[in-house]
């Protein structure tokens, strides 16, 4: 059992650090074995209604959003992750923090592997914590950029108010 010397904000702020470090041991010593570690949703219908909904198309431009259950789930996802992105820089983030409960907020730098685009993506992270590990941790992040930096094609087409618009990438 980890014994939890730093508040829960401290706890937070160790963890995203050794994100940004890449550091490899970041699972095994900052989650909890029965992690629920969800990354903006899951491509299946809860029928709790509790986890978001993902759609389709956004979950196959994106595979790694998903549910993942359990420290080897979660050391899956950050090597598929990091098979297709690099985190090359953190900006300014503010952790609150209050009982078992606590959330980060702030950007990151990413850069996909597969086109070279490199563009800062805001996040904001909710995390439960037990006995120094968190337990559920709740990753959200602006999924138009982030699938902006993968697009290959040289611009979208979208409609909405009664209107097309072009978006360059």
């Amino acid at each position: 059992m980890n014994v939890p010397t730093q508040s829960n904000s401290e706890l937070i702020a160790a963890y995203l650090d050794a994100v940004m470090r890449n550091d490899a041991s970041v699972v095994e010593h900052f989650f909890a074995p029965d992690v629920e570690y969800i990354v903006n949703g899951t491509p299946l219908p809860d029928p709790a209604g509790v986890l978001p909904p993902i759609s389709a198309d956004c979950h196959a431009a994106l595979p790694w959003l998903d549910l993942h259950r359990g420290r080897e789930a979660v050391k899956d996802f950050l090597a598929h992750m990091h098979r297709n992105l690099k985190v090359t820089a953190f900006g300014p983030r503010d952790v609150i923090s209050e009982g078992n409960k606590a959330a980060a907020f702030g950007w990151f730098r990413l850069h996909a592997l597969t086109t070279g685009r490199t563009v800062d993506i805001s996040y904001s992270i909710r995390f439960e914590l037990r006995d120094g590990f968190i337990v559920k941790y709740h990753f959200l992040v602006n999924t138009f950029d982030v699938a902006a930096a993968f697009h290959s094609g040289s611009e979208w087409l979208l409609e909405n108010d009664g209107a097309n618009y072009r978006v360059p990438l």
